[in-house]
């Protein structure tokens, strides 16, 4: 049930997500609907981020959870990296990609060591 739950609410992030960007322009929203979409789509990635399936457990889940995260950073980063390099060909890199790309691998970097000095 609770995986059910989980998906759903990726799906509704993606829809709310996908509206938001509106790649294929089919409709124009007026600044109410944007402002609400943008809105909708902040709460729900905060919720997913760092309230949905957080809690303690034990060693397997937790391991679990380090799995999911590192196939996240992974994908994260990749996908980044090839937007990084389609818009640097256009040249029309939008600076949101490299200082996403910055913090990512400084928060990377600041786990590991605060990990590896505090075992």
């Amino acid at each position: 049930m609770t995986n059910i739950l989980s998906f759903i609410i990726l799906g509704l992030l993606a829809i709310v997500l996908f509206t938001l960007v509106d790649p294929f322009m089919y409709w124009m929203p007026s600044m109410v609907q944007v402002a609400s979409l943008t809105i909708a789509a902040a709460l729900l990635l905060v919720w997913v981020a760092f309230v949905m399936r957080e809690g303690e457990g034990d060693e397997r889940e937790i391991q679990l959870r380090a799995f999911a995260g590192r196939a996240a950073y992974l994908s994260g980063v990749t996908i980044l990296t090839l937007a990084l390099l389609v818009q640097g060909f256009q040249h029309t890199i939008d600076p949101w990609i490299p200082l996403t790309l910055i913090v990512m691998m400084v928060a990377k970097l600041g786990a590991r060591v605060y990990g590896d000095t505090n075992r």
